[in-house]
């Protein structure tokens, strides 16, 4: 079954062919592709092709959803399998789109699982990825590991995260106050 999930400004829906584009563009810039660890840099067809052939269903505990903005298309992604993960084009920064779409991510997977806490993390000085996180209500672990990161080519601090629901209720995303 195919989930998708409206928020006022945004369509989160399953990856398409079409998307193509969208996601070559979006991996190939240097301001979006240095905050994520598992994406090489320049990112070619035969990565984006690897990409493609894995399955990615839509399910809680399995999402992978492509974040559309009606009349223009994917601008990004997010998923939340074993933590929560995102990436937003560059020129769609700043306008509260990633955290939009992370609310309703969340509050899709804590509607099924209320008891469940979501791990996510940002890599030290990404300064945008933990202001979203913070908003959101996701708590730093304290733990600090280092990760390597595919487009830099070397281990990167990473800030560990975790969000249960009570957090997420109490944040200031939920309260309408990003």
């Amino acid at each position: 079954m195919d989930v998708e999930l409206r928020t006022p400004r945004l369509l989160l829906r399953r990856q398409r062919d079409d998307d193509r584009p969208a996601v070559l563009a979006g991996f190939n810039d240097w301001e979006v592709a240095r905050w994520l660890t598992r994406v090489p840099y320049p990112y070619t067809d035969a990565d984006l092709d690897e990409w493609w052939a894995r399955p990615k269903p839509i399910a809680v505990g399995q999402a992978h959803f492509a974040i559309d903005f009606p009349g223009v298309g994917m601008v990004g992604d997010i998923s939340l399998v074993d933590d929560l993960g995102y990436w937003l084009a560059r020129q769609y920064h700043g306008h509260g789109y990633m955290t939009e779409a992370c609310v309703a991510v969340l509050d899709w997977h804590f509607a099924a699982r209320p008891g469940a806490v979501v791990s996510s993390g940002y890599h030290a000085g990404n300064a945008a990825s933990a202001k979203v996180q913070r908003k959101l209500g996701f708590v730093e672990t304290g733990e600090r590991p280092m990760k390597l990161v595919r487009s830099q080519h070397k281990e990167v601090e990473h800030v560990g995260t975790t969000l249960t629901r009570a957090q997420f209720q109490a944040s200031p995303a939920m309260q309408g106050r990003v």
